[in-house]
C-alpha cells in the first residue's frame, strides 16, 4: 500500500512544476552575481526608450512569451523597477537555469530582438500596476 505516497508525491511535483512555469517569473537579480557571459553583447545598439523597438519587442512578446508562458501584460513586469536591463537580456538568452522554468531563448531571437523584448519589459516597468 505505498503507492498512494508515491502517486501524491508525483502529482503533487508535477503540479508544483506546472504552477511554476505558468508563473513564468524572473527573480530579482542578485546584486553580488556578475551578469552571466554568454558570449554575446549586453549593450543595446539602440535606446531602450525608442518606441519602435518598445513595439517591435512588445509584438514578440506577445507572440511568443505571453502566449505561451507569462500573459499578456503581466503583473510580473508592470511597475518593475529593480530588472537592469543586462540582467533581463542574459535571462532571456540564458534562460532561467535552475532558479526558473524558462528556456533559453538565445539560439531562437538574435542579439537585436532579445534587446527589443528587453525594450519592452523596460517600458511595462514604468506602468502603474492597477
Amino acid at each position: 500500500m505505498r503507492t498512494f505516497p508515491l502517486k501524491f508525491g508525483a502529482i503533487a511535483a508535477a503540479f508544483l512544476l506546472v504552477t511554476c512555469a505558468l508563473a513564468g517569473g524572473s527573480p530579482p537579480p542578485d546584486p553580488n552575481e556578475a551578469a552571466a557571459d554568454s558570449g554575446t553583447t549586453s549593450v543595446p545598439s539602440f535606446d531602450l526608450r525608442d518606441q519602435t523597438r518598445i513595439d517591435a519587442g512588445k509584438r514578440r512578446f506577445h507572440s511568443t512569451c505571453a502566449e505561451y508562458c507569462h500573459g499578456h501584460e503581466p503583473p510580473l513586469f508592470i511597475g518593475r523597477s529593480d530588472l537592469p536591463p543586462d540582467y533581463a537580456y542574459h535571462m532571456i538568452f540564458n534562460g532561467g537555469g535552475s532558479a526558473t522554468p524558462m528556456p533559453p531563448w538565445g539560439s531562437v531571437f538574435t542579439s537585436e530582438e532579445i534587446w527589443e523584448l528587453v525594450a519592452y519589459l523596460k517600458f511595462l516597468g514604468t506602468k502603474k500596476i492597477n
